[in-house]
């Protein structure tokens, strides 16, 4: 008969019935080190995750509502773009003028410098390839031309250089003043705000109006809509000067509307305090941005395009921004592109109607009887050129 005893880890048996038991080991106590480890490792994990959580979205937006600079670099975003004024002086972009206008209005910040690119219609620009011809006279031609001026505000994470095929395709019907924001591209640092930005804005369009006698049309993509809009009202209002008509691709409503579609909005807005440590700073702090408010007030024809699948600013604010224009009961003109071309939010200029798009607008805008305004006369500037 088999007695079993136990001492330490092993079995005591009979000999006769020792080849038929297993000797095993006991493993109790290093499966309990086992568990007790990934009990360690899920409690860590679990209090990196809750760590983590409140820092991105408890801590960060309360710093965020208190730190103006983070507002800024959110609205005015500049993170690696060129500087270098060589990089705007060499580009290998048939017949354009790099220049630079300077302003003295500012008493607390002094003067500034705005990077300008003059870049001439595409049959001058074709005389300038083809005949050789090294003496352009930009001034003469900017005064002078038989074609209207496009003045064009970029987006914020851009510069003037980076929407170079676009401007291929405006130059067959315009010559284009395109420049750069203050603390963008090339163009003098200074306070980024909508009321500094904008005054520059202003600036340079009464640069632009004395020294042509040319149409001016104003194009304003995305963040830049929102510019071009107040841009145009403020002309309008102030100075009594009218845009021959207003261009606003892939715009918003306003600032305030877009936080909470933005994708990086997107992250926070279904945080119970995201309007009072977001928004409502932001609103504060004067990047308000209403470009609902200032296209109520401007008498220009109006053309609106926007795409359907436009993943930074939604296709539906485009259509809210027609409604509001076509509310002046003034030409207004809306372009909606599918989604299934994939245009998104920067290459509706690739549709390849585009041109036509275009075109058909200028008829429209050169048909109708157009409101009376001060569109030729020199108005004071305090803009020169360097």
């Amino acid at each position: 008969m088999t007695r079993h005893g136990r001492f330490q880890d092993y079995c005591l048996v009979h000999d006769n019935d020792a080849d038929e038991i297993d000797l095993l080991p006991d493993f109790r106590k290093p499966r309990c080190r086992y568990k007790r480890c990934i009990c360690i490792t899920i409690t860590l994990c679990v209090v990196l995750a809750l760590i983590a959580f409140m820092l991105v979205f408890i801590v960060f937006p309360f710093v965020f509502m208190n730190s103006i600079p983070l507002q800024t670099s959110l609205i005015f975003t500049r993170f690696n773009l060129p500087r270098n004024p060589e990089y705007f002086e060499n580009q290998h972009f048939p017949a354009y003028r790099n220049r630079y206008v300077s302003f003295n209005y500012t008493k607390d910040e002094g003067s500034k410098l705005l990077g300008v690119w003059h870049i001439l219609p595409v049959n001058l620009a074709y005389e300038d390839l083809y005949d050789n011809a090294t003496d352009i006279n930009y001034d003469e031609i900017l005064l002078n031309s038989n074609y209207s001026v496009l003045l064009y505000f970029h987006g914020t994470g851009e510069v003037r250089s980076y929407s170079e095929r676009k401007y291929e395709l405006l130059s067959y019907n315009f010559q284009i003043i395109a420049f750069d924001y203050r603390g963008y591209g090339d163009s003098s640092d200074g306070k980024l705000t909508e009321d500094t930005v904008v005054e520059d804005c202003v600036e340079l369009y009464k640069w632009v109006r004395n020294r042509t006698k040319s149409d001016i049309y104003v194009w304003g993509h995305s963040l830049g809509a929102a510019l071009a809009t107040r841009t145009v009202a403020e002309m309008e209002n102030y100075y009594n000067v009218h845009t021959k008509a207003l261009v606003l691709e892939s715009g918003f409503t306003s600032m305030r509307d877009e936080l909470y579609v933005h994708p990086y909005g997107k992250l926070f807005a279904w945080l119970p305090w995201f309007d009072t440590v977001v928004v409502e700073p932001l609103m504060h702090n004067g990047f308000v941005f209403n470009t609902t408010k200032h296209l109520k007030t401007i008498t220009c024809p109006v053309m609106i395009l926007h795409a359907q699948d436009d993943n930074e600013i939604p296709y539906y604010f485009g259509r809210r921004l027609a409604d509001i224009a076509e509310s002046r009961n003034i030409t207004t003109v809306y372009h909606e592109f599918d989604a299934m071309f994939g245009y998104k939010h920067y290459y509706l200029y690739q549709d390849p109607f585009m041109k036509f798009y275009i075109m058909n607008f200028i008829e429209q805008v050169n048909s109708k009887r157009i409101i009376e305004g001060n569109n030729t006369t020199m108005v004071p500037s305090m803009g020169t050129t360097v």
